[in-house]
C-alpha cells in the first residue's frame, strides 16, 4: 500500500500478512522505543488474528479493508485521560465516513463504529506506560471497507452500505488526515470541542434502551461519559435518577 507523505504515516512499515498490526507495533515499542518515530503505521492486506476490546477476535477478509496501527506519543495526557484517544480516533472515523454515508452514522461507546446497529468498525488502544506516564500508544484500526460477506449479520461494510467499492489508498489518506488533525487539535486546544462532538454521535444517547451490568438487567438512559470515559447510564426503573458510571467491561448493551 502507498501512504502519503506526512506525519502520520510518514513512515510505513507493511506486512502482507501478519497476525495482528498491534502485536507488531508493540513488539517494535517493547525492542527499540526510541527509534520508532511518532506516527509511523504498521499495516497490512492480511491480519489473521486480529485482537479487539475483551479479547475479541477481530476477523477481516484479505485485502478488503484496512487494518493498520499508528503509534503515537501523547506524552502531554495523564495516564487517567487516555480515553480521550478513542474519542479523537472514533471521531476521525465517524468523519471520514460521513462523506460516504452522510445519516445514521454512530459511535459505539467503547471503541466501535455503527451504521445502524451494524458494526463498521473498531478500535483497540494499548498503551506502553512507564511510571504513572504514558511512553507511547498503539491506535489499532479494523475497518470494514470491501467485503460483502461476513460470518453473522452484525457487521456490514462500506461497500454494503454504499453499494460501490472503494480505493483503499485514499481512504486511508483520508483517515490518517483527519485523524492527525484532531491529535493536533487535542494536543493545542484540550478535549472539549472534541468530546462535545463524540458525543453528538454517541450511539443510543438519551435514548431508552436495556443493559446488563454484573448483577442485573435493567432499563436505562446513556447520559454521556466521564471524565475517564466511563459510561454514565441513567437507571429508568427502579432507582429512577441514579446516574452509574461503568468501565468497558462492566456493561453490555442488550436492546
Amino acid at each position: 500500500m502507498d501512504v502519503r507523505p506526512s506525519c502520520f504515516g510518514k513512515e510505513v512499515i507493511y506486512k502482507a500478512v501478519c497476525s495482528s498490526t498491534n502485536t507488531l507495533a508493540l513488539q517494535l515499542l517493547y525492542t527499540n522505543t526510541s527509534k520508532v518515530p511518532e506516527g509511523t503505521v504498521v499495516i497490512t492486506d492480511h491480519q489473521y488474528k486480529g485482537r479487539g476490546q475483551r479479547g475479541n477476535v477481530w476477523t477481516s477478509e484479505p485485502y478488503k479493508n484496512l487494518t493498520l496501527s499508528l503509534i503515537i506519543r501523547p506524552t502531554f495526557l495523564a495516564l487517567q485521560e487516555s480515553f480521550v484517544l478513542n474519542i479523537i480516533t472514533a471521531l476521525a472515523i465517524e468523519q471520514v465516513l460521513a462523506s460516504y454515508i452522510p445519516s445514521s452514522l454512530a459511535i459505539k461507546w467503547p471503541n466501535d463504529i455503527y451504521y445502524h446497529d451494524q458494526k463498521l468498525g473498531g478500535i483497540l488502544i494499548e498503551n506502553l506506560v512507564v511510571g504513572r506516564s504514558i511512553s507511547a500508544t498503539v491506535i489499532g484500526i479494523g475497518l470494514n471497507v470491501n467485503q460483502t460477506s461476513f460470518a453473522s449479520l452484525k457487521p456490514t461494510s462500506l461497500a454494503l452500505v454504499c453499494k460501490r467499492t472503494f480505493d483503499l489508498n485514499s481512504l486511508l489518506a483520508s483517515l490518517l488526515d483527519v485523524l492527525e488533525t484532531n491529535y493536533i487539535q487535542l494536543k493545542e486546544q484540550g478535549i472539549a470541542s472534541l468530546q462535545e462532538a463524540y458525543l453528538e454521535k454517541l450511539y443510543w444517547i438519551h435514548e431508552p434502551h436495556t443493559f446488563q451490568d454484573q448483577t442485573q438487567t435493567f432499563q436505562g438512559i446513556i447520559r454521556g461519559i466521564d471524565a475517564i470515559g466511563r459510561l454514565m447510564v441513567e437507571q429508568t426503573a427502579e432507582g429512577r435518577g441514579i446516574i452509574k458510571h461503568y468501565g468497558c467491561q462492566e456493561i453490555a448493551f442488550i436492546a
